[in-house]
């Protein structure tokens, strides 16, 4: 198989394009951290921005959920923000300040998850807009990214902790160290 690479500009010269996802319609979905936007990318190519109500908010990563909303990640707001299909943008301030949060996905149950880098915590947000956040066991853990397994945990990374972590629904917390042997 041959693969053709095509580059497509966004509207601005350096806005800072960091976190990718593809929905389940094939649009592809940016975020730009220096613009302040979010971009979706169409099947033909054409692209539409919007642009986040919180000024600087440094938007990092994001997820597309089963509903089929934006979900991303402020981390210099200390917000998680919600993009829906009609187009509006709602954002979520997290109960602790400086937690930077940075990865996101969507859990098994359709909340979505996500890591605060700063703030040592895996945090969860439901459609309401109501916040859990778990405290991890090891201090400084720097937890970055994250993703759903195939066993309906959360799985993330530890980055200063040279760790992977699982979190079940419920909250319960398992580290593994990169050298350990992982029993399934």
């Amino acid at each position: 198989m041959e693969y053709k690479l095509q580059e497509l500009n966004l509207a601005n010269q350096d806005t800072g394009p960091y976190g990718i996802t593809v929905s389940d319609n094939g649009k592809v979905w940016v975020t730009q951290h220096k613009a302040n936007k979010i971009s979706c990318i169409n099947l033909d190519g054409k692209i539409t921005e919007y642009s986040l109500p919180t000024p600087d908010a440094k938007v990092l990563c994001l997820t597309v959920s089963s509903e089929g909303d934006v979900w991303f990640t402020e981390n210099a707001a200390n917000k998680i923000g919600r993009l829906t299909k009609e187009g509006i943008i709602n954002e979520y301030t997290l109960p602790n300040l400086n937690s930077a949060p940075y990865g996101i996905t969507e859990g098994p149950s359709g909340d979505i998850w996500f890591t605060e880098l700063n703030g040592n915590r895996i945090g969860c947000i439901t459609d309401d807009g109501n916040i859990r956040e778990y405290e991890l066991p090891t201090k400084g853990s720097f937890p970055s990214f994250i993703t759903m397994g195939s066993d309906n945990a959360l799985w993330f990374t530890e980055n200063q902790n040279n760790a992977i972590g699982r979190i079940t629904e419920s909250g319960e917390i398992t580290e593994f160290t990169i050298n350990a042997k992982l029993h399934f």
